[in-house]
């Protein structure tokens, strides 16, 4: 199994914490909301500064849409969950303002990645690298897969997926591959299948680039799949509403598509959000080294006033 390296977690803690040192000590309870509780890698540094710095009679809850992730989370932190110190809760991030009326939120992180044992499951249809269903559900008892969608979805709605998800220069020609084999009924329910039909639809000189000529594809496709954009958006609109003045929200994002949207929610929301950075965080070439998945993060923080 996979092991998960959560990312940025110093700037994600520091920042995030730092309204609960501020709190008055006759203060009651606050709550740190970990929306995208994945591996717990981001929810255990929370756990330990709040120990550190005397915090600990406030509170996490974390989310996640992950059965599983919610399983492993929950026989990790028995002891922090026994305590009354973290909750966890099988939920979408977009879903948290049913579960957080009536507790003051002062900290709400969102990590748009999936962790790095989800990418590395097979069964998850995630990766191009290992064989397995076109599935790429983050909860697998939910919505439809990534193969039952290649089923129904026209040419063109499928051409502005890869374009506009995906920012896939070549999504026509991808598009009107993947469609053709479906006519032809050669689209099998593979990760490397549709990888193949990708990688023989595009240029030759293109092939072999920086990146694996699938990848945009499968990030298009894992964006629609989980509605990622429409779950970032109701994020964002329930922290303005849940979000305590002074608390701050941090999300980090893997592709710049997800990173226009948190900036400029940002900045069209200027009379209740303060930007604490003008660009956003970037990884060290230290985690980078460490950490490859963390080159492409991008950490934006703002803070309710």
């Amino acid at each position: 199994m996979t092991i998960h390296t959560p990312i940025l977690v110093e700037p994600i803690v520091d920042a995030l914490v730092e309204p609960f040192r501020l709190l008055p000590e006759n203060s009651p309870t606050h709550w740190l909301l970990d929306c995208t509780f994945g591996g717990g890698g981001h929810t255990a540094a929370f756990l330990e500064a709040f120990d550190k710095n005397n915090l600990n009679k406030h509170r996490i809850l974390a989310l996640d849409q992950d059965p599983l992730a919610i399983k492993k989370g929950k026989d990790r932190f028995k002891t922090e969950i026994a305590a009354g110190r973290l909750q966890i809760t099988e939920a979408h991030f977009g879903e948290f303002d049913q579960l957080v009326k009536g507790k003051p939120v002062l900290g709400i992180l969102a990590d748009l990645g999936f962790s790095s044992d989800q990418m590395g499951d097979p069964t998850r249809g995630l990766s191009f690298k290992e064989e397995g269903p076109l599935d790429m559900r983050m909860d697998p008892n939910r919505g439809e897969t990534a193969y039952e969608y290649l089923q129904h979805v026209s040419e063109e709605e499928l051409r502005d997926a890869l374009l506009k998800l995906g920012e896939e220069r070549f999504s026509r020609r991808i598009a009107a591959a993947i469609i053709r084999a479906r006519n032809h009924g050669e689209l099998r329910n593979s990760t490397k299948g549709l990888s193949d039909i990708v990688v023989r639809s595009i240029p030759g000189f293109a092939r072999h680039g920086r990146i694996h000529a699938a990848t945009r594809t499968f990030q298009a496709l894992r964006i629609v799949v989980n509605n990622e954009l429409g779950e970032l958006d109701n994020l964002l609109k329930h922290a303005i509403l849940f979000l305590e003045r002074g608390g701050r929200i941090a999300i980090l994002s893997f592709h710049s598509l997800e990173d226009r949207i948190v900036k400029w929610a940002i900045k069209n929301e200027a009379s209740k959000f303060r930007a604490m950075t003008k660009k956003p965080i970037t990884a060290s070439e230290k985690e980078e080294k460490e950490n490859p998945r963390s080159r492409s993060a991008k950490l934006r923080i703002a803070e309710r006033i």
